[in-house]
């Protein structure tokens, strides 16, 4: 047990080691979502408006802009396997006496843990956009971003465990992100769609837990809670409660979890 949470420990702490030495990648992933939510946010919101009273539009993009954020990070956080099979790093902890889980555990750790960081900077330009912060969203937002994250980055270790090539790996995300990004309620809302769209985003865990972030944000920013419930996701016409989609987005990133250790055996 103890050598088990020991090489999870290591291989998390290697993830921010190596995160934090890349000043290239702290610089723009700080910078990044400052510029899309100051330029985006503010230039859209100028010329377009929700249809739900009570709701401005920079308010509904703030949440999905985290999200979509988390999206990208997360998952491109897997990345760092590929890198350390081309160097033969992987190799050396794959026949070292740490458990394959702990390896694929600290690797989803460690890509979660630094999303969380780097989406610090949009939480604290919340007001600057009009979205007022208080210290219980925070305080909720925190777990569930991270519940969020590490769901994202158990993706991108399950895709990335069995794959050889860092080209293929970064083709392959770019593929699968746009429409985990599309079909999660990050950009727009997720009513009046086409039934075979209502229908895939209604399968796509991820559009429960960007509807449990904005939640989180509407509860706490004096929004009505007909505004909320009007641009929530529903299931057979009923929006279901925030109770639920944790649950959902948890057994969902437990499963994951499972898959990426197994591929990490099999590797």
């Amino acid at each position: 047990m103890n050598q088990t949470l020991q090489g999870i420990y290591i291989i998390w702490y290697r993830e921010l080691l190596r995160f934090w030495r890349n000043k290239t990648r702290v610089l723009s992933g700080f910078s990044f979502p400052i510029l899309w939510l100051l330029i985006f946010g503010n230039g859209i919101s100028a010329s377009l408006s929700l249809p739900i009273p009570g709701v401005k539009f920079v308010q509904f993009l703030f949440p999905g802009i985290i999200a979509q954020y988390l999206i990208f990070t997360s998952m491109f956080s897997a990345i760092s396997i590929l890198q350390d099979r081309e160097f033969g790093f992987l190799k050396e902890i794959l026949v070292s006496p740490i458990p394959r889980s702990a390896i694929a555990l600290g690797k989803i750790l460690g890509g979660a843990t630094t999303s969380l960081i780097q989406i610090i900077p949009i939480v604290v330009l919340g007001p600057f956009v009009g979205v007022a912060l208080t210290m219980t969203m925070i305080a909720l937002l925190i777990p569930a971003v991270l519940l969020f994250s590490i769901a994202l980055s158990s993706i991108g270790v399950v895709i990335t465990a069995r794959m050889r090539s860092l080209d293929a790996g970064q083709y392959i995300f770019q593929f699968i992100t746009f429409p985990i990004v599309m079909l999660s309620g990050a950009v727009f809302p997720l009513r009046n769609l086409p039934r075979w769209l209502d229908l895939l985003t209604k399968i796509n865990p991820i559009s429960y837990a960007v509807d449990m972030l904005r939640r989180i944000v509407f509860t706490h920013s004096n929004i009505p809670s007909q505004a909320i419930a009007a641009l929530s996701p529903t299931v057979h016409g009923r929006v279901l409660p925030i109770s639920s989609e944790v649950l959902i987005v948890s057994l969902f990133t437990l499963v994951l979890i499972v898959f990426a250790s197994r591929a990490f055996h099999r590797t």
